[in-house]
């Protein structure tokens, strides 16, 4: 299939409820915020890993995976001896007998059409893998990229929820020991991302690939389940289509809450707050490069543009933009 051929902004808004959405493994695993702001943040690699999870969830068997050029190259893989894989050892499992023979750039580029032409995450989001001592790394930019902090709309609040423990803390108590984990009861998180039509002819990203990541950001998302992640929930993806080699930019500083009924750090739902989309709507109105929306959104979330109140695909068609919607 043909890479793609124009430029696309991804906006993506997601709450999460009593949960936690990014973790900092070097902070007691709270979750991430901006020191200055208080906002949550979430990082692209969180991001990237919920595409990845789900598109993995969609087959379970390897082979079909490659074949359909559907695996994910990024996961947990093990060695013949039963350890877990290093870079270079993932690299090998990708090249045939012949291409194990061949050395330097030959061999990296063998890689290369292998990685790409197996790995949908290879395609959206780029590799790097080395071969060894002496042997050139394999490096591919990625088309899709997202900022590396997303950030919620308001402050946040984390909080230290502490529970029992499943077993005792050591071998000489007579109860059990107690759990900590970190939470934020409330957080509406924009999410912001790229995808370029210059960067997908070395990875051959198809709109078909873009496809697959739109729904792995939405049903990703909603089907994130682990003990930290239960409570995501996908609110609006919109998917803006340009010319070749133009955007707009800064989708999500043009975004806000508005009618807010109570203080940021006591925002429990999207009952609580309405999300002000003028400015957005206003810069696509007036931008030539701008082709059309896609949108996907769930009714809970209410948008605001000037006087007018509703879902966020009625109020772009009410500003006159050309608007479809995104079937996930």
């Amino acid at each position: 299939m043909t890479a793609i051929a124009n430029r696309h902004e991804i906006l993506f808004l997601y709450e999460a409820r009593d949960c936690n959405p990014n973790g900092d493994p070097l902070d007691e695993n709270r979750p991430r915020t901006d020191p200055e702001t208080g906002v949550a943040t979430v990082s692209d690699v969180r991001l990237k890993r919920t595409v990845r999870d789900y598109l993995l969830s969609l087959e379970p068997d390897v082979a079909t995976r490659l074949a359909a050029g559907q695996e994910i190259l990024i996961r947990d893989t093990l060695k013949a001896d039963g350890h877990l894989a290093e870079g270079k050892d993932r690299a090998e499992q990708f090249l045939d007998a012949a291409a194990k023979g061949k050395k330097g750039e030959a061999k990296r580029q063998a890689l290369e059409e292998a990685v790409t032409r197996g790995c949908i995450d290879a395609r959206l989001f780029g590799a790097t893998l080395p071969l060894g001592k002496a042997e050139p790394s394999l490096q591919l930019t990625g088309p899709v990229q997202f900022s590396a902090f997303n950030r919620s709309l308001h402050r946040v609040s984390p909080t230290l929820v502490q529970q029992t423990a499943a077993y005792a803390g050591n071998a000489a108590a007579n109860q059990k020991s107690f759990a900590e984990r970190w939470l934020l009861p409330y957080a509406l998180i924009a999410a912001y991302g790229v995808a370029n039509e210059v960067a997908a002819r070395s990875t051959g990203l198809t709109e078909d690939d873009l496809g697959r990541l739109f729904a792995g950001l939405w049903q990703g998302t909603a089907a994130l389940n682990t003990h930290s992640k239960l409570g995501h929930d996908p609110l609006l993806l919109v998917v803006a289509d340009y010319q070749p080699g133009y955007r707009l930019g800064a989708l999500t500083q043009r975004l806000a809450l508005a009618n807010q009924r109570i203080e940021d750090t006591a925002l429990r739902s999207t009952q609580d707050f309405e999300l002000e989309v003028t400015a957005l709507l206003d810069a696509w109105r007036v931008y030539p490069r701008l082709r059309g929306l896609r949108i996907m959104q769930d009714s809970r979330l209410r948008c605001r543009a000037g006087e007018q109140i509703g879902d966020f695909m009625a109020l772009a068609r009410a500003a006159g933009l050309t608007v479809t919607a995104l079937d996930l």
